[in-house]
């Protein structure tokens, strides 16, 4: 079992969102090696990151600290490709997936602290053009999201608190995801589905995932990157 898979394995099924998650449902990350999917998920039970009962592997709480720390380097790195460097957001996350099993998380704390100082004012995906109306033919080109294949087509990612009320929403990325790392906690997450409630006046936004509601400061909503998603 690689370092990178066993990473891989525990930040997917934290992803997932549910308490257990079936093995067959993380073929993908080996590309049909089913046989070395099922040493790395014996080795991670092994050494206590996971258990796995007859409704499917379910993360330790000891897993579930190690998730979370890749996948907030995922989403660090992501927001610094696509923020700083203007990488696209789907080429971004792919090579965020590359990079995280060997950056070290004292240089991902310099990393989130740089962009936390840029500030959520600096967009420079509308100097790209992603803050505009989408083309024709970028409506009607697919694009697949782990999961969500269909519901959205190319649309502009702009901040949650610039969305509609009644939007269902894509989360792309989060911005200064250290200084809001709980929403990992409340399920906001780069890949979920979400859909704004309500706009309140002090511009506090009423989200709801996963089936509940959460109210969400105007600092914190701006920070969530989103995309609109066509009605399922």
């Amino acid at each position: 079992m690689t370092f990178e898979l066993s990473e891989d394995i525990l930040e997917a099924i934290l992803n997932t969102g549910k308490e257990t998650v079936k093995v067959s449902n993380l073929e993908d990350l080996v590309h049909g090696d089913t046989e070395g999917l099922s040493k790395a998920v014996t080795c991670l039970k092994d050494k206590g990151y996971l258990t796995e009962s007859a409704h499917g592997l379910s993360l330790t709480d000891k897993g579930s600290v190690k998730a979370a720390q890749v996948a907030r380097k995922h989403a660090v790195l992501t927001s610094f490709l696509t923020d700083v460097l203007g990488t696209e957001p789907d080429h971004a996350s792919k090579e965020a997936c590359l990079m995280e099993h060997s950056i070290s998380s004292e240089t991902i704390d310099r990393l989130d602290t740089f962009l936390e100082k840029r500030g959520p004012g600096h967009k420079p995906g509308r100097e790209r053009g992603w803050g505009r109306r989408a083309s024709t033919s970028e409506q009607t080109s697919p694009r697949e999201h782990e999961g969500h294949a269909g519901l959205t087509k190319r649309n502009p990612i702009v901040s949650l608190s610039e969305c509609e009320e009644g939007s269902l929403l894509h989360v792309s990325m989060i911005r200064c995801f250290a200084k809001h790392s709980r929403l990992i906690d409340l399920g906001v997450i780069p890949g979920e589905l979400i859909t704004l409630r309500r706009k309140l006046d002090n511009h506090a936004v009423v989200i709801t995932v996963k089936g509940c509601d959460i109210a969400l400061s105007p600092e914190v909503a701006e920070n969530i990157m989103v995309e609109r998603c066509n009605t399922p």
